[in-house]
């Protein structure tokens, strides 16, 4: 049960990356496969003060910056590592290779790099995130929550965020928690509803409790739909 968990989990690293703006999509095609995994439990940053919210956009400490869409293909292991060798400091380029690492099943490794990343710049929800999966695909249920609240301080409205922390939550067996979270996520970005963005939504067992609550919290009626007799107002046609 914990892999089949720790597989789901990772389905949304690549979903936070396409909800949340993250630098690049990654490639499986080719390349060399990863290093076997470390035994050292890496450390991540020093707590500190949380970063400043509102801050427009990440910063990358590189020569010349993250690299353009076009400029990012492919990025599979061996492309990752070859563009690290020669901008070591890019935490985009080392959220990548921890994305590849903990999808091919390296998590401890993974952390190492998102803890790098971090080390350079602090103020990067997405990698906050993707430590957080890491860290509750493992079992490390404290570390994963911290990680995730790291994200949402960064940004309060990160919407995979607050769906992963109801998520580390559920595994722990604490539901209002989760419930809560979950509610939370779901408002912020309904798209999370969908299985082809969140794959973990189709084994979600809450789904149903969740939307009523977040329903008559609204202020939802309770009492059976009625139905009229006009016919529905037309949608207007979009102009070509």
């Amino acid at each position: 049960m914990r892999v089949r968990t720790a597989a789901l989990l990772f389905g949304l690293v690549v979903a936070g990356m396409a909800l949340s703006g993250g630098a690049f999509a990654m490639s499986r095609q080719g390349g060399t496969p990863p290093p076997p995994e470390s035994s050292q439990t890496p450390q991540p940053p020093p707590p500190g003060p949380a970063p400043a919210q509102g801050r427009p956009g990440a910063t990358f400490p590189s020569k010349s910056g993250p690299p353009s869409i076009a400029q990012a293909y492919p990025m599979d292991y061996r492309s990752i590592v070859d563009r690290l060798a020669a901008d070591p400091n890019n935490p985009a380029l080392l959220n990548e290779l921890g994305n590849y690492l903990a999808n091919h099943g390296r998590l401890q490794s993974a952390i190492v790099q998102y803890v790098k990343a971090l080390k350079i710049q602090k103020d990067l929800g997405i990698v906050w995130n993707n430590l957080g999966v890491a860290y509750t695909a493992l079992g490390k249920n404290v570390e994963g929550e911290w990680a995730y609240r790291r994200a949402l301080d960064v940004n309060p409205a990160y919407a995979l965020a607050y769906y992963n922390l109801g998520a580390n939550f559920d595994q722990r067996g604490d539901y209002d928690e989760a419930l809560t979270y979950y509610q939370r996520a779901i408002e912020l970005d309904p798209t999370l509803l969908d299985v082809r963005v969140n794959p973990q939504i189709a084994t979600n067992r809450h789904v149903a409790e969740i939307l009523v609550k977040s329903y008559l919290d609204r202020g939802g009626s309770v009492v059976l739909p009625v139905q009229s007799m006009y016919p529905a107002k037309p949608r207007r046609q979009p102009q070509p």
